[in-house]
Order: structure tokens, then C-alpha cells, then sequence
């Protein structure tokens, strides 16, 4: 019985001793676990540069995000180590969802239009500022991400925190993604019509039926009361962005133009009771009303001083060059070519080619004429900064009040309000919206400085949680103080509204 005791006594002691070895095999396992967490590298810091245009910017970020969930999942191909946590479905679904906000994060900053962006130090985007902030976002949730804890309990608390983070992080990427669209489709139709002129000036064949189609889709945004966006793209410009379809100078710069003049008529002819029933010929008239000025050099458009005589000769004939232009790429449309001849004729003969006065001059060149004033006043040129949606009518009214323009058509222009839509504009009392719909009514002279506003920003320049519609023609008291500049656009709405800016 004792020798029985003795060997019972010997065995407890070897199976306590192996408990104890495996225990602390166990908390040794563990502490590498914790250890290796520890000590695997951050992705964000090492591979998000200062600069967001950067061209490793996101694209290696996902990559180590792969990487890190192999060694949080213990991946096949991870051998060694320690074993790997265990996720909750929840934990899993998050991560799944992180990698495909890093996927879009990847794409959005590798796209070429915005590397363009990001690289053009001397006009910086708001779109730049915005994305550089979603990364930043990015960065705290793939932090949280990677740090999950093993017990269940506490990976649902983290995964609450982890869920809010990538619900702001995709927010902020569709409207980023809605924003470069936009900029994206803005380049697009300037290089469309571009490669129009550009088939033109060289005797290529070209389709009547591209530029119609370009009108329509005019017509089609103002038929729903769309925002007018003026493109732009400067006199030298040659391609939207690296790798982009390139033409010479300073072809975009007079397609951007001829698109502005085209978004006006677009929205005159309606109420235009000679041109409403055939809307698509004016407008595509407009769209190649400046067709010939590709025969002028940019150095000559982008002058800031005075024209030389021979300058101003060469400037003068391309009216007439974009008639014959028209006759010899598009006789179907020959009717067209006399207005677009007369789009710089003016009402008391100052004008040219032909010094026409009054109502010699065809009715469609007159109100061609009329938009192309108002829409070169309402976009950026080498000798002046854009003018706001009311300085720009004001001075195309006090034209046709001086006896340059027609002063029916130009009366036309009070459909677009003192203040378009999706112009931004200051409150009398400070607070800061935009311009959401507007009254069309000629007889009422108060409605074209009392729009329906959305507010933005409170007077503080807070911004709400949601805009505050406001009707100013139901209102006594209030009103716009003033449309806001660029940089003080971007200052107080680029942080939240970048397609505002």
C-alpha cells in the first residue's frame, strides 16, 4: 500500500509538473502573439507621404493592409508564429469592408485627372485638401483595424467604433467620387468638341452628328433645370491631364468657351418664340461659333496687354473664317453660318465683320451674341478674373441699354437670375448657401435677386448638420449680400462640400 501511495504520489507530481510546463507554453505563446502584434509595423505612417498626389499614395497601403490581415487571420502561406486570433463574423465583414474602401481609396488616387489635380501646386483643387482628409480618416480606421483583440466581447465593442469609421470614410469617398466624375465628364465634352475644331482646322473627316449629339445633351440639363458649370481650360492648354487625348493650342481653351455659349442659349431659346420649336440648331450653332479662332496663335489669346494692330486683324477674322469653316465641313447646316459670321456684329454698327446695326444682323447671331458676352464675362481671362452670375448680367444689360447688344435677347438673360443656380452666396445676415431654384418671372422685378436658398453655414460659418432651405421672394426681411469668392468658397465649404469650390 505504501510503494502504491508512493508511485500514485510520483505520478500527480509528473502530471502537475507537465501542467505546468504546458501553461507556460501557453502565456510564452501569448506573449509572442502580443509581442509580434506589437512590434509589426503601422501601414499608414510609412506609406501615406504629405503629399496626397503622390504617386504611392494608397496603392502600396492596401497591399501591407493584405498583408497584415494574413498575419491577423494566419494565412496559409504564414507559417511560423504564434496562432492567430479568432474573428466574430462582425470582425470579419468590417475587415472585408476595410480592404474594399482601400481598393476605391487605391483607384480614386491613381485615377490621371486627379493626379493632374494634386500635381497643380499653383491652382490647388479642394478636391485635393478633401481627399487628403478621407486618407487621414483611412488611416485611424485601418489602426482600429488591425488591433482586434482575441476575446469575442471586446472584438463587438471595437468593431462599433470600427463600423462608425468606415461608414464617415465611404461617405466621404462617394462625394469625392461624385466630384471628380464631375470634373471628369467637365473635361470630357471640352475634348469632345476640341477634337471637333481640331477635324475641322485640318480637313479630317468629321460628323455633324457629334456635335448634335453634344447639343442635345445641353438642351437635355437644361430641360431639367440643371446648374450651368462653365468649364475652362487656359489658352496654352493642350490635354485635360498626363496621357489624355492632346490638341494644339489653343484649341481647348476656344471649345470650353464655345461650351459655356452653348449652356446660355441652351437655356434662352425657350423663350425665344422664333428659335423654341428648333432649340437644337441654336444651340449648335453655339457650339461652333468659334470654330475659326483656331487659326489665331494661343501667345495672341493669352495676351494680358494690348492687342497690336495686326493682332487685332487676325482676332477679327474669324468670324468669317468659322462661317466658311461651317459651309465646307457641314453644308446641311449652311443656314447656320451667316449668324455665326454675326455673333460679333453690334446693334449700333461698332461690331465686325460687317459693321451691321440694328436688326440687319440674322435674329440667331444676335442672341449668339448676347450669350457669347455673357459667358466669356462669366469665365476667367488672361487680363481679368471671372465675374459673378450678377456683374456679368449687369454688364451685358447696360451693353444692350448702351445699343451694342440686342435688348430683347439680353432681356432674355433675367431667366438665369441675378444669381444661377449652385452659385454660392453671403446672407445679409452672414450665413453662407447655395442658390437652389429660382423664380422665372420677368414681370416681377424683385425675383431675379430672390432665389431659393439652401444654407450651408450658419453666420459664424459653422456648418449645419443639413442645409435650411430658405424661399427669399416669401420673405420681407433678409436677402444676398453678395456671390463668394473662390478662395472664400473653398475656405469655409472645401472641408465638406469640395464641388461647391
Amino acid at each position: 500500500m505504501f510503494l502504491m501511495g508512493e508511485r500514485f504520489a510520483t505520478a500527480e507530481r509528473k502530471r502537475g509538473a507537465a501542467t505546468m510546463s504546458d501553461s507556460r507554453g501557453l502565456l510564452d505563446r501569448i506573449t509572442a502573439f502580443r509581442q509580434r502584434l506589437e512590434s509589426a509595423p503601422y501601414m499608414i505612417p510609412d506609406l501615406i507621404p504629405a503629399d496626397p498626389g503622390a504617386d504611392r499614395t494608397i496603392i502600396n497601403e492596401s497591399e501591407a493592409f493584405r498583408v497584415r490581415l494574413q498575419q491577423i487571420v494566419g494565412a496559409p502561406n504564414v507559417a511560423e508564429g504564434p496562432p492567430a486570433p479568432q474573428f466574430t463574423d462582425r470582425a470579419r465583414r468590417l475587415l472585408a469592408a476595410a480592404k474594399s474602401l482601400l481598393d476605391r481609396q487605391r483607384a480614386f488616387t491613381s485615377d490621371p485627372l486627379y493626379a493632374a489635380l494634386a500635381a497643380d501646386a499653383a491652382n490647388p483643387d479642394p478636391l485635393v485638401a478633401y481627399h487628403s482628409e478621407t486618407v487621414a480618416v483611412t488611416e485611424s480606421a485601418l489602426r482600429l483595424a488591425q488591433s482586434f483583440p482575441d476575446s469575442p466581447s471586446l472584438q463587438l465593442k471595437q468593431c462599433t467604433g470600427l463600423d462608425g469609421l468606415l461608414g464617415v470614410v465611404q461617405e466621404r469617398l462617394a462625394v469625392q467620387e461624385r466630384a471628380l466624375a464631375r470634373r471628369k465628364y467637365d473635361a470630357e465634352r471640352i475634348d469632345r468638341l476640341a477634337a471637333v475644331y481640331t477635324a475641322m482646322a485640318t480637313g479630317a473627316p468629321v460628323s455633324l452628328q457629334a456635335v448634335a449629339a453634344q447639343a442635345e445633351e445641353l438642351l437635355e440639363e437644361a430641360r431639367k433645370s440643371m446648374p450651368m458649370r462653365f468649364v475652362y481650360a487656359p489658352a496654352d492648354s493642350v490635354a485635360a491631364h498626363h496621357g489624355a487625348v492632346a490638341f494644339p493650342a489653343p484649341v481647348r481653351f476656344l471649345a470650353a468657351h464655345a461650351v459655356n455659349v452653348a449652356q446660355v442659349v441652351a437655356r434662352l431659346v425657350p423663350a425665344d418664340p422664333e428659335w423654341a420649336a428648333r432649340p437644337l440648331l441654336a444651340v449648335v450653332a453655339a457650339l461652333l461659333v468659334d470654330c475659326g479662332m483656331t487659326t489665331v496663335p494661343a501667345a495672341v489669346i493669352a495676351k494680358t496687354g494690348p492687342l497690336l494692330p495686326e493682332e487685332r486683324r487676325l482676332i477679327d477674322t474669324h468670324t468669317q473664317m468659322s462661317a466658311e469653316m461651317i459651309l465646307r465641313c457641314f453644308p446641311e447646316i449652311a443656314p447656320l453660318a451667316a449668324a455665326v459670321a454675326a455673333h460679333h456684329e453690334r446693334s449700333d454698327g461698332t461690331g465686325y465683320p460687317n459693321g451691321l446695326k440694328g436688326t440687319t444682323a440674322p435674329s440667331l447671331g444676335r442672341l449668339l451674341a448676347v450669350a457669347d458676352v455673357y459667358a466669356a464675362l462669366s469665365s476667367p481671362r488672361s487680363h481679368r478674373i471671372a465675374r459673378d452670375g450678377r456683374a456679368a448680367l449687369t454688364e451685358t444689360l447696360l451693353m444692350a441699354e448702351h445699343g451694342q447688344l440686342d435688348r430683347t435677347y439680353a432681356g432674355l438673360l433675367i431667366r438665369l437670375s441675378f444669381y444661377p443656380v449652385g452659385t454660392v452666396i453671403e446672407m445679409t445676415d452672414g450665413r453662407v448657401g447655395v442658390v437652389a431654384a429660382n423664380h422665372p418671372n420677368p414681370a416681377d422685378p424683385r425675383t431675379p435677386g430672390r432665389p431659393v436658398i439652401a444654407v450651408l453655414a450658419d453666420a459664424h460659418g459653422v456648418l449645419l448638420p443639413h442645409p435650411e432651405h430658405i424661399d427669399l421672394a416669401t420673405v420681407d426681411r433678409g436677402g444676398i449680400l453678395r456671390a463668394l469668392p473662390q478662395d472664400r468658397r473653398r475656405q469655409l465649404l472645401g472641408a465638406r462640400y469640395p464641388d461647391l469650390c
